[in-house]
């Protein structure tokens, strides 16, 4: 068979899938609770997206991408996880008559100094980054990161996309970006451990990177919104903006773009996260990380700033309330979600999540409602989305996605 033959049956059954009436129901689902309006139930999400692509076997079988291209390999794999997903999983994904590409991108990682990790020859080995600043500083050695989309070979692709799937289903480009996260990267270039004695030790050096990254980090989204490389979709009905990275899942269409189609920066949702800084107080985190965080967020008018952090959050919910254009506000299962309540008081959506390793390690299903039920109630009312995520292995049962997403969606209709 060839690649074509392949897909466009996958092509048709992704496009039957998106004409369900349920799909318009979640669409505006997702988009009100965005908005910050009421809902009539509590949008429930497991996060398929993230798991690794190794551990997909136990849902589609060894060898299930079967194509010769690397396009329609790409394709193929992402068709089959979106039917998988909505013929197995009772969540509120939103099934978009859409197919994800990822564009073709020149990236300059030469940041002026190294930034090799050691990894293992195991497919799925552990690795070690190794910091070139673990000695010291030296902002002298920095060059701004820089990159770009190779037209050439997007437009290409594109056109393979829409010819392997018999152009059924919109092509959705995806620019790789430097994202939001600037401490992370600060982090590895100074090493964990010895980014953490910076505040005391040397103050002035981490402010000097943190300021060179910051504005390195700013001026690449800028660059993006100037070649118009711009993560941001219209849907056919020119209603919805569908986003498929992290858990946003859609989005009501801004109303400046419907009056001039114009992409913009400020219409992505962006994930700003310094889990790295987890070892910093209050008062560490808002100096070395939130005060450089809010002039990344000021970029972002629309308020679609998304917050991301696992680590305990408890402590810094106060300083991040404070971060411009916040809409969305992690709480991870090491967080409260009584003191993101207190703290938000629906001002953000809350994102919760139920704790993934007890989930896909064996919880039973009275213990999934009993975990849920106390996340809900623990919400006080205010806005929230009930999330299985991090999901690293399916521990060879992928069945636990569905039981948790049934119970899940017991607890909250």
């Amino acid at each position: 068979m060839t690649d074509k033959e392949i897909i466009l049956p996958l092509a048709e059954r992704v496009l039957d899938l998106s004409k369900l009436p349920v799909q318009e129901y979640r669409k505006k689902l997702w988009a009100d609770h965005q908005a910050l309006k009421k809902t009539d139930k509590i949008p429930v999400s497991v996060y398929y997206e993230g798991i690794p692509k190794q551990q997909w076997v136990s849902m589609l079988g060894k060898d299930a991408v079967k194509s010769v291209g690397e396009t329609a390999k790409e394709i193929e794999f992402f068709l089959r996880r979106v039917i998988w997903m909505a013929e197995n999983v009772p969540d509120d994904h939103i099934v978009w008559p859409i197919v994800k590409i990822v564009a073709p991108s020149i990236v300059d990682q030469d940041w002026g100094v190294s930034m090799k990790d050691h990894r293992s020859d195991e497919e799925l080995g552990a690795y070690a980054f190794a910091a070139p600043f673990k000695d010291g500083i030296d902002l002298t050695k920095l060059k701004p990161f820089t990159s770009r989309v190779d037209e050439t070979a997007l437009k290409i692709k594109k056109e393979k996309a829409s010819e392997l799937t018999g152009g059924l289903l919109d092509v959705y480009t995806f620019v790789w970006n430097l994202e939001y996260s600037p401490f992370d990267v600060a982090a590895k270039m100074r090493g964990l451990e010895n980014i953490m004695f910076e505040p005391f030790d040397n103050p002035d050096k981490i402010h000097g990177l943190m300021d060179f990254l910051l504005k390195t980090f700013v001026n690449h989204h800028k660059i993006r919104e100037q070649n118009g490389w711009i993560n941001f979709h219209a849907d056919r009905s020119g209603k919805y903006q569908p986003i498929l990275e992290y858990r946003v899942h859609c989005a009501h269409l801004p109303e400046k773009f419907k009056v001039d189609g114009i992409k913009r920066l400020e219409y992505e949702w962006p994930y700003l996260s310094a889990q790295t800084s987890s070892g910093f107080g209050p008062d560490m985190f808002k100096e070395f990380v939130q005060d450089y965080y809010v002039r990344m967020a000021e970029l972002f008018p629309g308020k679609t700033v998304y917050f991301h952090g696992c680590e305990p959050l408890d402590q810094k919910y106060e300083v991040l309330k404070a971060l411009p254009n916040l809409r969305r506000i992690h709480v991870s299962p090491w967080s409260k979600v009584s003191k993101a309540a207190e703290v938000f008081q629906g001002s953000a959506v809350m994102e919760v999540h139920s704790h993934p390793a007890k989930v896909l390690m064996g919880m039973s299903e009275s213990e999934m409602r009993e975990e849920i039920r106390g996340l809900v109630r623990d919400a006080s009312g205010f806005p929230m989305d009930l999330n299985l995520s991090d999901i690293h292995t399916v521990n060879n049962n992928p069945s636990q996605l569905a039981l948790w997403a049934k119970v899940a969606q017991e607890v909250v209709n």
